[in-house]
Protein backbone atom coordinates (compact mmCIF):
# COMPACT_ATOMS: atom_id res chain seq x y z
CA UNK A 1 0.00 0.00 0.00
CA UNK A 2 1.25 3.48 -0.87
CA UNK A 3 2.47 5.28 2.24
CA UNK A 4 2.34 9.05 2.72
CA UNK A 5 5.84 10.28 3.51
CA UNK A 6 6.65 13.40 5.48
CA UNK A 7 8.15 14.99 2.33
CA UNK A 8 4.78 14.69 0.61
CA UNK A 9 2.87 16.60 3.29
CA UNK A 10 3.86 20.03 1.98
CA UNK A 11 2.53 19.55 -1.59
CA UNK A 12 -0.53 17.75 -0.26
CA UNK A 13 -1.22 20.61 2.16
CA UNK A 14 -0.78 23.11 -0.67
CA UNK A 15 -3.27 21.22 -2.81
CA UNK A 16 -5.73 21.03 0.09
CA UNK A 17 -5.56 24.78 0.72
CA UNK A 18 -5.72 25.47 -3.01
CA UNK A 19 -8.83 23.35 -3.38
CA UNK A 20 -10.64 24.88 -0.40
CA UNK A 21 -9.39 28.47 -0.26
CA UNK A 22 -7.72 29.07 -3.65
CA UNK A 23 -7.91 32.36 -5.58
CA UNK A 24 -11.09 32.81 -7.65
CA UNK A 25 -10.97 32.29 -11.37
CA UNK A 26 -10.56 35.33 -13.60
CA UNK A 27 -13.89 35.20 -15.46
CA UNK A 28 -16.91 36.71 -13.76
CA UNK A 29 -19.03 33.55 -14.07
CA UNK A 30 -16.30 31.26 -12.77
CA UNK A 31 -15.49 33.66 -9.97
CA UNK A 32 -19.14 33.71 -8.87
CA UNK A 33 -19.26 29.90 -8.91
CA UNK A 34 -15.99 29.77 -6.97
CA UNK A 35 -17.35 32.20 -4.40
CA UNK A 36 -20.47 30.11 -3.83
CA UNK A 37 -18.49 26.88 -3.45
CA UNK A 38 -15.74 28.23 -1.22
CA UNK A 39 -17.97 30.36 0.99
CA UNK A 40 -19.14 27.12 2.60
CA UNK A 41 -15.70 26.65 4.12
CA UNK A 42 -15.50 30.21 5.39
CA UNK A 43 -18.94 29.57 6.85
CA UNK A 44 -17.60 26.43 8.51
CA UNK A 45 -14.68 28.42 9.95
CA UNK A 46 -17.13 31.05 11.24
CA UNK A 47 -19.47 28.40 12.63
CA UNK A 48 -16.72 26.62 14.57
CA UNK A 49 -15.35 29.95 15.81
CA UNK A 50 -18.75 31.19 16.97
CA UNK A 51 -19.50 27.91 18.73
CA UNK A 52 -16.20 28.01 20.64
CA UNK A 53 -16.63 31.60 21.90
CA UNK A 54 -19.49 30.82 24.34
CA UNK A 55 -17.63 27.72 25.54
CA UNK A 56 -14.75 29.89 26.76
CA UNK A 57 -17.11 32.43 28.27
CA UNK A 58 -19.13 29.77 30.09
CA UNK A 59 -15.99 27.99 31.27
CA UNK A 60 -14.05 30.99 32.56
CA UNK A 61 -17.05 32.99 33.85
CA UNK A 62 -18.56 29.98 35.65
CA UNK A 63 -15.15 29.13 37.11
CA UNK A 64 -14.78 32.76 38.22
CA UNK A 65 -18.26 32.81 39.76
CA UNK A 66 -17.73 29.50 41.56
CA UNK A 67 -14.27 30.58 42.76
CA UNK A 68 -15.60 33.94 43.99
CA UNK A 69 -18.51 32.34 45.84
CA UNK A 70 -16.26 29.59 47.25
CA UNK A 71 -13.77 32.15 48.57
CA UNK A 72 -16.58 34.04 50.29
CA UNK A 73 -17.95 30.88 51.87
CA UNK A 74 -14.53 29.84 53.12
CA UNK A 75 -13.44 33.23 54.41
CA UNK A 76 -16.68 34.59 55.88
CA UNK A 77 -18.72 31.54 56.91
CA UNK A 78 -17.37 28.00 56.68
CA UNK A 79 -13.62 28.51 57.30
CA UNK A 80 -11.09 26.10 55.82
CA UNK A 81 -11.50 23.60 58.65
CA UNK A 82 -14.03 23.30 61.46
CA UNK A 83 -13.30 21.66 64.79
CA UNK A 84 -16.68 20.99 66.37
CA UNK A 85 -16.75 21.14 70.16
CA UNK A 86 -19.26 20.28 72.92
CA UNK A 87 -21.55 23.19 73.73
CA UNK A 88 -20.72 23.21 77.43
CA UNK A 89 -16.94 22.83 77.07
CA UNK A 90 -14.99 24.76 79.67
CA UNK A 91 -13.82 28.17 78.39
CA UNK A 92 -10.23 27.65 79.56
CA UNK A 93 -10.03 24.30 77.79
CA UNK A 94 -11.42 25.84 74.62
CA UNK A 95 -8.89 28.70 74.70
CA UNK A 96 -6.04 26.23 75.21
CA UNK A 97 -7.22 24.25 72.19
CA UNK A 98 -7.27 27.46 70.14
CA UNK A 99 -3.72 28.31 71.17
CA UNK A 100 -2.50 24.80 70.38
CA UNK A 101 -4.08 24.98 66.93
CA UNK A 102 -2.51 28.39 66.28
CA UNK A 103 0.85 26.79 67.01
CA UNK A 104 0.58 24.53 63.97
CA UNK A 105 2.78 25.47 61.05
CA UNK A 106 0.19 26.09 58.31
CA UNK A 107 -2.54 27.67 60.51
CA UNK A 108 -3.16 31.43 60.33
CA UNK A 109 -6.25 31.96 62.54
CA UNK A 110 -8.48 29.94 64.87
CA UNK A 111 -11.75 31.64 65.86
CA UNK A 112 -14.45 30.32 68.19
CA UNK A 113 -18.03 30.52 66.91
CA UNK A 114 -21.50 29.54 68.10
CA UNK A 115 -24.19 29.13 65.44
CA UNK A 116 -27.91 28.87 66.03
CA UNK A 117 -31.34 29.89 64.79
CA UNK A 118 -33.60 32.60 66.13
CA UNK A 119 -36.39 34.96 65.10
CA UNK A 120 -35.42 38.60 64.57
CA UNK A 121 -38.22 41.14 64.88
CA UNK A 122 -38.68 44.88 64.52
CA UNK A 123 -41.57 47.28 64.02
CA UNK A 124 -41.49 46.40 60.31
CA UNK A 125 -41.90 42.66 60.77
CA UNK A 126 -40.05 39.48 61.70
CA UNK A 127 -37.82 37.00 59.90
CA UNK A 128 -35.76 33.91 60.64
CA UNK A 129 -32.13 34.74 61.46
CA UNK A 130 -28.91 32.78 61.68
CA UNK A 131 -27.28 33.70 64.96
CA UNK A 132 -23.51 33.82 64.67
CA UNK A 133 -21.73 34.18 67.99
CA UNK A 134 -18.16 35.16 67.11
CA UNK A 135 -15.11 36.23 69.09
CA UNK A 136 -13.01 39.32 68.39
CA UNK A 137 -10.18 37.28 66.86
CA UNK A 138 -12.18 37.40 63.63
CA UNK A 139 -11.10 41.04 63.25
CA UNK A 140 -7.53 39.79 62.81
CA UNK A 141 -8.63 37.38 60.08
CA UNK A 142 -7.48 38.96 56.81
CA UNK A 143 -9.70 36.66 54.76
CA UNK A 144 -12.81 37.71 56.69
CA UNK A 145 -12.07 41.43 56.58
CA UNK A 146 -11.17 41.25 52.87
CA UNK A 147 -14.66 40.17 51.81
CA UNK A 148 -16.78 41.91 54.45
CA UNK A 149 -18.06 45.32 53.41
CA UNK A 150 -19.39 47.59 56.15
CA UNK A 151 -22.51 49.38 54.91
CA UNK A 152 -23.16 51.22 58.17
CA UNK A 153 -21.67 51.30 61.66
CA UNK A 154 -19.13 48.73 62.85
CA UNK A 155 -17.96 45.32 61.56
CA UNK A 156 -18.20 43.61 64.97
CA UNK A 157 -20.35 44.25 68.07
CA UNK A 158 -18.32 45.76 70.89
CA UNK A 159 -20.88 45.03 73.65
CA UNK A 160 -22.97 42.01 74.58
CA UNK A 161 -26.23 43.88 73.90
CA UNK A 162 -25.14 44.83 70.37
CA UNK A 163 -25.55 42.97 67.09
CA UNK A 164 -24.27 43.32 63.52
CA UNK A 165 -26.79 42.40 60.84
CA UNK A 166 -26.38 41.17 57.30
CA UNK A 167 -27.43 43.67 54.63
CA UNK A 168 -30.57 41.87 53.51
CA UNK A 169 -31.67 40.92 57.01
CA UNK A 170 -31.46 44.62 57.91
CA UNK A 171 -33.48 45.48 54.78
CA UNK A 172 -36.15 42.93 55.66
CA UNK A 173 -36.42 44.33 59.18
CA UNK A 174 -36.22 47.94 57.98
CA UNK A 175 -33.51 48.90 60.47
CA UNK A 176 -30.28 50.92 60.34
CA UNK A 177 -27.27 51.20 62.61
CA UNK A 178 -28.40 52.59 65.97
CA UNK A 179 -31.90 51.04 65.83
CA UNK A 180 -33.05 48.23 68.09
CA UNK A 181 -34.18 44.72 67.18
CA UNK A 182 -35.67 41.90 69.20
CA UNK A 183 -34.24 38.40 69.00
CA UNK A 184 -36.39 35.45 70.03
CA UNK A 185 -34.59 32.22 70.90
CA UNK A 186 -35.51 28.98 72.67
CA UNK A 187 -34.04 28.11 76.05
CA UNK A 188 -34.61 25.01 78.16
CA UNK A 189 -36.72 25.43 81.29
CA UNK A 190 -34.87 24.54 84.47
CA UNK A 191 -32.23 22.56 82.59
CA UNK A 192 -34.87 20.28 81.03
CA UNK A 193 -34.13 20.02 77.31
CA UNK A 194 -37.61 18.62 76.69
CA UNK A 195 -39.26 21.85 77.83
CA UNK A 196 -38.24 24.82 75.69
CA UNK A 197 -39.43 28.35 76.38
CA UNK A 198 -38.97 31.42 74.20
CA UNK A 199 -36.48 34.03 75.37
CA UNK A 200 -36.70 37.64 74.18
CA UNK A 201 -33.54 39.73 73.96
CA UNK A 202 -33.22 43.31 72.75
CA UNK A 203 -30.14 44.33 70.77
CA UNK A 204 -28.87 47.60 69.43
CA UNK A 205 -27.79 47.39 65.79
CA UNK A 206 -24.07 48.20 65.90
CA UNK A 207 -23.50 47.75 62.18
CA UNK A 208 -24.72 46.39 58.87
CA UNK A 209 -22.34 44.31 56.73
CA UNK A 210 -22.29 42.37 53.48
CA UNK A 211 -20.09 39.63 52.04
CA UNK A 212 -21.02 40.60 48.49
CA UNK A 213 -23.21 37.51 48.06
CA UNK A 214 -26.82 37.53 49.16
CA UNK A 215 -27.10 33.84 50.02
CA UNK A 216 -24.47 34.32 52.71
CA UNK A 217 -25.51 37.47 54.54
CA UNK A 218 -29.27 37.35 53.95
CA UNK A 219 -29.91 36.32 57.56
CA UNK A 220 -26.71 37.00 59.49
CA UNK A 221 -27.29 38.11 63.09
CA UNK A 222 -23.78 38.50 64.51
CA UNK A 223 -23.29 38.78 68.27
CA UNK A 224 -20.42 38.07 70.63
CA UNK A 225 -19.76 34.39 71.27
CA UNK A 226 -20.45 34.70 75.01
CA UNK A 227 -23.82 36.25 74.23
CA UNK A 228 -24.69 33.37 71.91
CA UNK A 229 -23.75 30.83 74.59
CA UNK A 230 -26.11 32.59 76.96
CA UNK A 231 -29.01 32.77 74.48
CA UNK A 232 -28.79 29.33 72.91
CA UNK A 233 -28.71 25.75 74.20
CA UNK A 234 -27.05 22.48 73.10
CA UNK A 235 -30.11 21.26 71.20
CA UNK A 236 -30.38 24.37 69.01
CA UNK A 237 -26.75 25.45 68.60
CA UNK A 238 -23.51 24.29 67.04
CA UNK A 239 -20.15 25.33 68.51
CA UNK A 240 -16.86 25.06 66.66
CA UNK A 241 -13.44 26.59 66.08
CA UNK A 242 -13.11 27.96 62.56
CA UNK A 243 -9.56 27.37 61.33
CA UNK A 244 -7.88 29.19 58.44
CA UNK A 245 -4.76 27.85 56.77
CA UNK A 246 -2.24 29.13 54.25
CA UNK A 247 -3.23 26.52 51.62
CA UNK A 248 -7.01 25.90 51.73
CA UNK A 249 -7.08 24.25 48.28
CA UNK A 250 -3.97 22.09 48.63
CA UNK A 251 -3.13 18.75 50.15
CA UNK A 252 -1.70 20.61 53.16
CA UNK A 253 -5.26 21.04 54.43
CA UNK A 254 -5.58 17.31 55.11
CA UNK A 255 -2.25 17.36 56.91
CA UNK A 256 -3.43 20.15 59.23
CA UNK A 257 -6.69 18.26 59.87
CA UNK A 258 -4.71 15.16 60.88
CA UNK A 259 -2.50 17.20 63.22
CA UNK A 260 -5.56 18.72 64.89
CA UNK A 261 -7.11 15.26 65.32
CA UNK A 262 -3.86 14.11 66.96
CA UNK A 263 -4.01 17.10 69.33
CA UNK A 264 -7.56 16.19 70.32
CA UNK A 265 -6.48 12.59 70.98
CA UNK A 266 -3.60 13.73 73.22
CA UNK A 267 -5.97 16.05 75.10
CA UNK A 268 -8.40 13.16 75.68
CA UNK A 269 -11.19 14.79 73.63
CA UNK A 270 -11.23 12.54 70.56
CA UNK A 271 -13.76 10.10 72.03
CA UNK A 272 -16.21 12.77 73.20
CA UNK A 273 -19.42 12.96 71.11
CA UNK A 274 -19.53 16.08 68.96
CA UNK A 275 -15.75 16.51 68.63
CA UNK A 276 -14.80 16.22 64.98
CA UNK A 277 -12.58 17.90 62.37
CA UNK A 278 -14.09 18.56 58.94
CA UNK A 279 -12.80 20.41 55.90
CA UNK A 280 -14.81 22.88 53.82
CA UNK A 281 -15.14 20.23 51.09
CA UNK A 282 -17.19 18.05 53.46
CA UNK A 283 -19.15 20.89 55.06
CA UNK A 284 -20.36 22.43 51.78
CA UNK A 285 -20.31 19.26 49.69
CA UNK A 286 -23.89 19.56 48.39
CA UNK A 287 -23.49 23.23 47.47
CA UNK A 288 -20.31 22.75 45.44
CA UNK A 289 -21.68 19.58 43.85
CA UNK A 290 -24.59 21.71 42.62
CA UNK A 291 -22.15 24.29 41.22
CA UNK A 292 -20.15 21.59 39.43
CA UNK A 293 -23.20 19.89 37.94
CA UNK A 294 -24.56 23.20 36.63
CA UNK A 295 -21.22 24.05 35.02
CA UNK A 296 -20.96 20.56 33.51
CA UNK A 297 -24.40 20.89 31.89
CA UNK A 298 -23.50 24.27 30.40
CA UNK A 299 -20.20 22.92 29.04
CA UNK A 300 -22.02 19.91 27.58
CA UNK A 301 -24.43 22.21 25.74
CA UNK A 302 -21.53 24.25 24.34
CA UNK A 303 -19.68 21.05 23.33
CA UNK A 304 -22.76 19.91 21.40
CA UNK A 305 -22.75 23.27 19.58
CA UNK A 306 -19.11 22.68 18.56
CA UNK A 307 -19.97 19.17 17.37
CA UNK A 308 -22.82 20.52 15.25
CA UNK A 309 -20.47 23.11 13.72
CA UNK A 310 -17.96 20.35 12.96
CA UNK A 311 -20.66 18.26 11.30
CA UNK A 312 -21.42 21.29 9.11
CA UNK A 313 -17.75 21.21 8.12
CA UNK A 314 -18.08 17.54 7.17
CA UNK A 315 -21.18 18.34 5.13
CA UNK A 316 -19.37 21.16 3.31
CA UNK A 317 -16.43 18.87 2.55
CA UNK A 318 -18.69 16.10 1.29
CA UNK A 319 -20.54 18.49 -1.01
CA UNK A 320 -17.22 19.89 -2.22
CA UNK A 321 -15.93 16.43 -3.06
CA UNK A 322 -19.05 15.61 -5.08
CA UNK A 323 -18.88 18.91 -6.98
CA UNK A 324 -15.18 18.53 -7.80
CA UNK A 325 -15.13 14.93 -8.97
CA UNK A 326 -13.54 15.95 -12.28
CA UNK A 327 -10.66 17.82 -10.61
CA UNK A 328 -10.07 14.86 -8.29
CA UNK A 329 -10.07 12.50 -11.27
CA UNK A 330 -7.47 14.66 -13.02
CA UNK A 331 -5.27 14.52 -9.90
CA UNK A 332 -5.65 10.75 -9.79
CA UNK A 333 -4.70 10.49 -13.48
CA UNK A 334 -1.47 12.37 -12.73
CA UNK A 335 -0.45 9.65 -10.28
CA UNK A 336 -1.91 10.93 -6.99
CA UNK A 337 -2.73 7.85 -4.93
CA UNK A 338 -6.06 7.29 -3.10
CA UNK A 339 -4.26 7.80 0.23
CA UNK A 340 -2.82 11.09 -0.97
CA UNK A 341 -6.20 12.20 -2.29
CA UNK A 342 -7.77 11.45 1.09
CA UNK A 343 -4.91 13.27 2.81
CA UNK A 344 -5.59 16.42 0.74
CA UNK A 345 -9.13 16.72 2.09
CA UNK A 346 -8.21 15.51 5.54
CA UNK A 347 -5.54 18.23 5.84
CA UNK A 348 -7.92 20.79 4.38
CA UNK A 349 -10.69 19.89 6.83
CA UNK A 350 -8.30 19.89 9.78
CA UNK A 351 -6.93 23.26 8.65
CA UNK A 352 -10.45 24.68 8.42
CA UNK A 353 -11.24 23.45 11.91
CA UNK A 354 -7.92 24.75 13.23
CA UNK A 355 -8.54 28.20 11.80
CA UNK A 356 -12.03 28.27 13.33
CA UNK A 357 -10.68 27.13 16.72
CA UNK A 358 -7.94 29.77 16.72
CA UNK A 359 -10.31 32.59 15.78
CA UNK A 360 -12.97 31.46 18.27
CA UNK A 361 -10.39 30.98 21.02
CA UNK A 362 -8.94 34.47 20.52
CA UNK A 363 -12.38 36.10 20.64
CA UNK A 364 -13.56 33.91 23.54
CA UNK A 365 -10.47 34.61 25.67
CA UNK A 366 -10.71 38.35 24.97
CA UNK A 367 -14.39 38.51 25.96
CA UNK A 368 -13.82 36.35 29.05
CA UNK A 369 -10.88 38.46 30.22
CA UNK A 370 -12.83 41.71 29.87
CA UNK A 371 -16.27 40.34 30.77
CA UNK A 372 -16.74 42.73 33.71
CA UNK A 373 -15.92 45.78 31.59
CA UNK A 374 -18.09 44.51 28.73
CA UNK A 375 -21.06 43.92 31.05
CA UNK A 376 -20.68 47.39 32.56
CA UNK A 377 -20.51 48.93 29.09
CA UNK A 378 -23.60 47.02 27.89
CA UNK A 379 -25.42 47.91 31.10
CA UNK A 380 -24.57 51.60 30.70
CA UNK A 381 -25.72 51.57 27.06
CA UNK A 382 -29.02 49.86 27.91
CA UNK A 383 -29.71 52.24 30.80
CA UNK A 384 -28.91 55.22 28.56
CA UNK A 385 -31.42 54.08 25.93
CA UNK A 386 -34.06 53.24 28.53
CA UNK A 387 -33.62 56.62 30.20
CA UNK A 388 -34.27 58.34 26.87
CA UNK A 389 -37.52 56.42 26.41
CA UNK A 390 -38.71 56.21 30.05
CA UNK A 391 -36.91 58.80 32.24
CA UNK A 392 -38.58 57.57 35.45
CA UNK A 393 -37.55 53.94 34.91
CA UNK A 394 -35.21 52.51 37.54
CA UNK A 395 -31.76 51.61 36.10
CA UNK A 396 -31.32 47.92 35.39
CA UNK A 397 -28.42 45.80 36.58
CA UNK A 398 -27.18 42.87 34.47
CA UNK A 399 -25.39 41.24 37.40
CA UNK A 400 -27.87 41.90 40.19
CA UNK A 401 -25.85 41.82 43.44
CA UNK A 402 -28.92 40.35 45.15
CA UNK A 403 -28.22 37.06 43.36
CA UNK A 404 -24.76 37.28 41.71
CA UNK A 405 -21.31 38.56 42.50
CA UNK A 406 -20.95 42.21 41.56
CA UNK A 407 -17.48 41.51 40.13
CA UNK A 408 -16.58 38.21 38.45
CA UNK A 409 -13.01 37.12 39.24
CA UNK A 410 -11.50 35.80 36.01
CA UNK A 411 -8.39 33.63 35.93
CA UNK A 412 -7.30 32.38 32.50
CA UNK A 413 -6.34 28.70 32.68
CA UNK A 414 -4.03 27.82 29.80
CA UNK A 415 -4.58 24.10 30.32
CA UNK A 416 -8.24 24.60 29.36
CA UNK A 417 -7.24 26.60 26.30
CA UNK A 418 -4.79 23.96 25.08
CA UNK A 419 -7.37 21.22 25.66
CA UNK A 420 -10.15 23.06 23.80
CA UNK A 421 -7.86 23.85 20.86
CA UNK A 422 -6.61 20.29 20.69
CA UNK A 423 -10.09 18.80 21.00
CA UNK A 424 -11.48 21.16 18.34
CA UNK A 425 -8.72 20.26 15.87
CA UNK A 426 -9.09 16.53 16.53
CA UNK A 427 -12.88 16.67 16.09
CA UNK A 428 -12.48 18.63 12.84
CA UNK A 429 -10.02 16.03 11.54
CA UNK A 430 -12.30 13.15 12.55
CA UNK A 431 -15.39 14.57 10.82
CA UNK A 432 -13.24 15.15 7.72
CA UNK A 433 -12.47 11.44 7.45
CA UNK A 434 -15.73 10.51 5.72
CA UNK A 435 -15.46 13.03 2.84
CA UNK A 436 -11.73 12.29 2.60
CA UNK A 437 -12.43 8.57 2.17
CA UNK A 438 -15.15 9.37 -0.39
CA UNK A 439 -12.62 11.34 -2.44
CA UNK A 440 -10.18 8.42 -2.43
CA UNK A 441 -12.81 6.07 -3.90
CA UNK A 442 -13.39 8.12 -7.04
CA UNK A 443 -12.35 6.15 -10.15
CA UNK A 444 -10.49 8.44 -12.63
CA UNK A 445 -11.21 6.45 -15.79
CA UNK A 446 -14.94 6.24 -15.18
CA UNK A 447 -15.22 9.96 -14.40
CA UNK A 448 -13.20 10.98 -17.43
CA UNK A 449 -15.43 8.83 -19.69
CA UNK A 450 -18.49 10.25 -17.95
CA UNK A 451 -17.36 13.84 -18.52
CA UNK A 452 -16.81 13.08 -22.20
Amino acid sequence: MHQIKADNLRPLSFLGFRFLFGKPAQTQEAAALHHVRHSAFWGAVLGIGISIVPLYIVLFVSNGMIQGITDRYLETKTSHLQLSLPFNLNGETREKIQQDILGLQDVTTASFEVDGIGLAASSSGSISAQIRGMDQSVLKDEGFTKFIQVDDGAMFPERQNEAVLGRYLAKALGVNAGDTVTLITLRSSGGDEAQMLPKLSIFRVAGIVSSGYRELDANWFIVQSETALRLLNPSTAYTFIGIKTMHPYGAELNTVASEIADQMARAGLSGIPGVDVRSWRDIERSLFASFSSTKSILILIMAIAILVASINLASALTTYVMEHRTEIAILRSFGVSPQQTAAIFLVGGAATGTLGCIVGSAVGIFISFYINQILRGVQAAINFVLKLWVPALHPMTLLNPDYYLEHIPIHINWNYIIFILGAGIVVSALVSLVPAIKSSHIAPAELIRHEQ
